[in-house]
């Protein structure tokens, strides 16, 4: 598990008693916490972050951009890329109906899909650190392939086919 001081959510939602309501939560639990309502600060604050963030991003966010359009750009913009832990809040049926026409490509899924009507019964802190402990994993592993390639690359440059003759 990791410590309190490393784990941040940044959430962003139009509704902003939904967003007061899920910032307690996360601040009870130790979580430095970011919240957002509005799209353009929230492209400005978090997508330039390089701390390691689980990202909360509603669907319909009031305005011509949808949550999966959100979830495109923290893919495509930050360094953690696919491994980003998102968590998408809908009201809407769930992936299988209406959101899963729009998520098709990989740069547009979230890590999980949650209803808002079950926020009640559901420890979404909890959630959040499991997404958060899976995706360092992840980066972990992807860090240590590409020193191991580097190292080959490195091994393979050091000789050439003159060397090996014998």
């Amino acid at each position: 598990m990791t410590s309190p001081q490393e784990q941040r959510v940044a959430m962003l939602d139009d509704d902003l008693a939904m967003l007061e309501a899920l910032e307690t939560r996360f601040r009870i639990r130790g979580w430095e916490v970011a919240t957002y309502s509005d799209i353009n600060n929230f492209q400005t604050s978090e997508l330039a972050q390089s701390r390691q963030t689980v990202f909360i991003v509603d669907h319909d966010l009031g305005g011509p951009i949808a949550g999966y359009e959100v979830v495109q750009k923290i893919r495509e913009t930050r360094a953690d890329g696919l491994a980003a832990p998102i968590v998408y809040l809908t009201g809407r049926e769930s992936e299988r109906g209406y959101l899963k026409k729009r998520l098709d490509q990989p740069a547009l899924r979230p890590s999980c899909f949650i209803n808002k009507n079950e926020l009640a019964g559901l420890d979404l802190v909890y959630v959040c650190e499991k997404l958060l402990a899976h995706s360092r994993e992840v980066l972990q592993v992807e860090r240590q392939q590409s020193i191991r390639r580097e190292i080959d690359q490195i091994a393979a440059s050091d000789y050439t086919d003159d060397e090996f003759d014998i």
